[in-house]
């Protein structure tokens, strides 16, 4: 099992997701730095709101968020699928 970090994107206009995009190098321990109540949820498996120090770190690793239009969330998923090759 493989854990999926990414960006669920939506549009500020409809409640339908529009957009994933997979995060690659995920830094567990420096996003819980950005976290509130991180005990509840140490593996950050909840969605969390990208804004403020959130927004800003990931913005410094180059990811770019059109907040006027969109809203971002931190996501967790599992992969079940088997790899295709062996």
């Amino acid at each position: 099992m493989k854990l999926i970090r990414q960006f669920d994107v939506f549009e500020k206009t409809r409640d339908e997701i529009f957009e994933e995009i997979e995060i690659e190098d995920f830094d567990l321990e420096t996003v819980k730095g950005f976290i509130d109540n991180v005990n509840s949820d140490p593996l950050l498996y909840n969605s969390y709101k990208i804004e403020g120090e959130i927004k800003l770190y990931f913005e410094k690793l180059g990811y770019k968020f059109s907040t006027e239009r969109y809203e971002y969330f931190l996501c967790c998923y599992q992969d079940n699928r088997e790899p295709k090759f062996k």
